[in-house]
This record gives structure tokens, C-alpha cells and sequence, in this order.
């Protein structure tokens, strides 16, 4: 990745060339003018793991209002910011405040090359979900307020984040700024944020975003084909074999779904039910189950594991139910279900009513 993040600062020089008369009534105002931080909204900690799903500028926009407790009044982006392989978004407010939030592939970029290169102050900073790189510059005499700048590499990617608008006068976890080094520690690690992330981030719509770039551009309705090219996208069901229809006559109203079958003569199963019958949304008999993170249930028993999930409708969005079963022909390797309740948790991201255009052609020939 460039050096786009000093981007933000390069429009900070522009903001501290207009005389020093205007600094002095900036900073006279600056009390007043400072945008009131709003409280950061709770995350349900069974949302926060990785996606397969490609992450849209909004998608990044809703994970960082997530975790900064701000308000914009603006977003930009586009290629005065961010590569072709980076996604991202910024955030504006108040007079001059901007937060640049953005994922792309590592390369000799990373932050901790720019720490090595004359940054102000550089630390390492463990958060809940991960230790991050947190660099700084310091403002100068002639009106730069500096920058905040925080980094996280994992999985072959960098998520940075890059704050200016408040004076860095000295080691930023020490000051009482409106976007915290915790804030920004809690955003770069959060592992939804990156290339990819999950199907309920790509869904969320944040107040304000242009529409230009909003979720939903060139998606189409779910098919069974997308189901099962989703399903070849996860980890988990890659070496599926061949799909065929599923038999969803127990399902209820309007649900469709795939079979695909494994090389060791398993099945993987993924249903989308709109008008799931209330007794599939409980746990059977002969499973033994605990509770999901939303309407629904994981259940499991010798070769066989089942997940369901209920979402509720939001907005234009209409309730729809998700199912995936795993079957096996013998019980799963060590009795670890582990790995294949993760799997399942995987294949939820797939069943959402609407898909990629993309990943609709490409599930059009997979189903027999």
C-alpha cells in the first residue's frame, strides 16, 4: 500500500496555511466547535470472527462507527486515498477532524517502516483482539496538528487507521483525545475488518454514506447456485465435489437450498427458509445442542451437526431463516466439533437473501 494515509495530513498543512489571525480564532472556538463524541455502539461477541464475504467502503464505514464513538458529517474515498487491492473509507467532521480507516494486502508500506522512518513516537499496543502498531506525529509551530496513526497485520493484510485533527502534543495514549489510541487499537484489530468481512457487515447501512458506494450495488437475489458458490469460497466446503437441489419440502414456504458432496462421501447441507416452521427453529431430540447467537441452535450427535440461525426483519430486509448440516459417514475425526461448528458458522455467511451479482454467474453451472 502507498503512502495515501498522508493524505489526510497533506489536507491538515493545507487547513494550517490560512494565517495565524484564523489559527487564533480557531483555537478560540475550539471548545464550541469540538463535535460532542457519541457512545460507541455494544458488539455482540459472537460477531466479531472473520468473513468470506468482499467488504464494501460502508461495510469498513459501520465496523468503525462501531468502535469510534463520533459522528461524521461526511465520507470520502475513491483513488485519492485508497490503491485498486485496498478498500476503505473516510470519515469527516467538525472544521478539519478526519479518520482514514482501510484493509489491503501487506507489503514494504507497513507502519512500521514509516516508525522506522522519522515518525514522531512509535509503540506496540495490545488490545482484546490484538497488538497493534500505534505511531504519531507531532504538531508543529506553524498550525500541523499531527496525526494518529494505528496498524495491524494479519493473514496477509494491514488494517491502518489514520486520525488528524486534534493537536498531537506528546504521546497520544496520555492525552485526552476524541478518538482514543483504544478506540483505534479496538478498530484495527477487530477481526471483521479487513478485504473480506462478514455478510451482516456488508448488510449494515450507515446513516449519511453516499449512495454511490452503499451496499447492495450490482446484488441480485440469492439463488441455490450462489449458495453453492459461496460454499466453495469457505475453507470449510472448498473440496466439495457436486451440488444438487435439496429436498426443502420440511422447510416451509419459499425456502431453497443445495446438497453438496465431499470426497470422503460426507454432505454438506445449506437451506434458505424464509418461513421456517417454529418446530425447525428448535433443537430435535436426537441432537445434543446449545443456543445460538441469535433465534436458532448448534446441535450435534455421532457424524452429524446442524446450525440454525433466524434473523429478523430490518428495514427492507425480510426475515429469513439459515440452515447448514454437516453429515459424515463416520463420527468426525477425535469427536472434535470444533472445527466443524466453525465450519457451519462459515456456511451461514452464504445464506443471506441477497448475493454479489458475481457470485450469482458464477453458481449458475455448479448445481445439478
Amino acid at each position: 500500500m502507498q503512502r495515501r494515509g498522508m493524505a489526510l495530513l497533506a489536507a491538515a498543512l493545507l487547513l494550517a496555511g490560512c494565517g495565524s489571525e484564523a489559527r487564533q480564532a480557531d483555537e478560540a472556538q475550539e471548545a464550541d466547535e469540538k463535535p460532542r463524541p457519541t457512545q460507541a455502539a455494544s458488539i455482540d461477541p459472537a460477531d466479531l470472527r472473520p468473513g468470506n464475504q468482499p467488504a464494501t467502503p460502508e461495510a469498513i464505514a459501520a465496523i468503525t462507527l462501531q468502535r469510534v464513538p463520533v459522528e461524521p458529517e461526511a465520507f470520502e474515498g475513491g483513488d485519492l486515498y485508497f490503491e485498486r487491492d485496498e478498500v476503505g473509507t473516510v470519515l469527516l467532521w467538525g472544521a478539519d477532524h478526519s479518520l482514514e480507516v482501510k484493509a489491503g494486502p501487506v507489503d514494504d508500506d507497513l507502519l512500521s517502516t514509516w516508525c522506522r522512518d522519522g515518525m514522531s513516537g512509535c509503540v506496540e499496543v495490545k488490545g482484546e483482539t490484538g497488538t497493534a502498531t500505534v505511531a504519531w506525529d507531532l504538531a508543529t509551530d506553524d498550525g500541523t496538528p499531527g496525526q494518529l496513526m494505528v496498524s495491524h497485520a494479519a493473514g496477509g493484510e494491514e488494517r491502518r487507521a489514520a486520525y488528524v485533527g486534534e493537536k498531537i502534543t506528546g504521546d497520544p495514549r496520555k492525552l485526552d483525545l476524541e478518538v482514543s489510541v483504544d478506540d483505534l487499537v479496538a478498530l484495527v484489530t477487530d477481526p471483521r475488518l479487513g478485504t473480506k468481512t462478514t455478510m451482516k457487515m456488508t448488510k449494515a447501512q450507515v446513516s449519511g454514506f453516499p449512495s454511490a458506494g452503499a451496499n447492495g450495488t450490482d446484488e441480485v437475489a440469492l439463488t441455490a447456485g450462489a449458495i453453492a458458490a459461496g460454499l466453495l469460497d469457505t475453507k470449510a466446503y472448498a473440496d466439495v465435489d457436486s451440488f444438487e437441489k435439496a429436498d426443502v419440502s420440511a422447510y416451509g414456504k419459499g425456502a431453497f437450498g443445495v446438497v453438496g458432496t465431499t470426497p470422503g462421501g460426507g454432505t454438506v447441507t445449506a437451506v434458505h427458509a424464509p418461513n421456517l416452521p417454529t418446530g425447525k427453529r428448535k433443537c430435535p431430540t436426537t441432537l445434543t445442542c446449545s443456543k445460538g447467537d441469535t433465534d436458532g441452535y448448534d446441535g450435534w450427535t455421532d457424524g452429524l451437526a446442524e446450525t440454525v440461525r433466524c434473523h429478523p426483519a430490518e428495514g427492507d430486509a425480510r426475515a429469513f431463516c439459515a440452515v447448514v448440516r454437516q453429515e459424515a459417514p463416520a463420527p468426525f475425526p477425535g469427536d472434535d466439533l470444533d472445527p466443524v461448528l466453525a465450519g457451519l458458522e462459515t456456511a451461514l455467511e452464504t445464506l443471506w437473501p441477497t448475493v454479489a451479482a458475481e457470485t450469482a454467474a458464477r453458481g449458475e453451472s455448479l448445481v445439478g
